[in-house]
């Protein structure tokens, strides 16, 4: 479909006939999720584009995904990675609300996976996961370096677009915080570097 041919496929799961009138100009990089562990971020490497994960993966199985790419034939430099960073602009009451939509991310790819009913997902995590686990390593607090300091670690770390989400109800005021206070102060450190 990048190339503007039309694509016509029936399948198992989608059927698509379809033409892209606009096609990109260049290569479209796909990039691949791994957030379960060394062989998912070794698979990445080989056969994406790219990587999609969360902090604890990449600085925990960051290897891996240089493996897997140096086995494809691929130099990992250059390939994009995306680190998804859950962030809270409040205190700790603010990071519970905001945990409580997430609980069940520890165990999204680990067990909860095959279970379709969301409810009984809601259910298990509220019962197996203290919230505590679920806020503990993102950045709380309305102080702009605390949040800027969580961004440069990933940036130093080898990641090369950040994705920030916020669970909180006042999404205008934390897009606000970061354009403002913490963006600022990260563009200028990342100048720096």
């Amino acid at each position: 479909m990048w190339t503007g041919e039309r694509v016509v496929h029936s399948g198992k799961y989608f059927n698509v006939n379809a033409t892209f009138y606009d096609p990109p100009v260049g290569d479209v990089p796909l990039l691949m999720a791994a957030n379960i562990g060394p062989k998912a971020m070794y698979r990445s490497g080989q056969y994406g584009d790219g990587l999609i994960t969360d902090p604890d993966t990449w600085k925990q199985h960051k290897a891996e995904f240089e493996k897997g790419a140096k086995a494809a034939g691929k130099d990992p430099k250059p390939m994009p990675v995306l680190v998804e960073a859950f962030v809270v602009v409040g205190d700790k009451k603010d990071a519970e609300a905001s945990a409580e939509l997430r609980r069940f991310l520890p165990k999204a790819f680990k067990s909860y996976f095959n279970i379709r009913d969301p409810q009984a997902i809601q259910d298990r995590a509220a019962a197996e996961l203290p919230l505590e686990k679920v806020y503990g390593k993102w950045p709380i607090s309305t102080d702009p370096d605390v949040h800027a300091k969580a961004l440069m670690e990933l940036f130093s770390s080898g990641a090369t677009i950040v994705n920030v989400h916020s669970g909180q109800a006042d999404q205008r005021a934390v897009i606000d915080f970061y354009g403002t206070h913490v963006l600022p102060k990260v563009h200028a450190q990342l100048k720096e570097a």
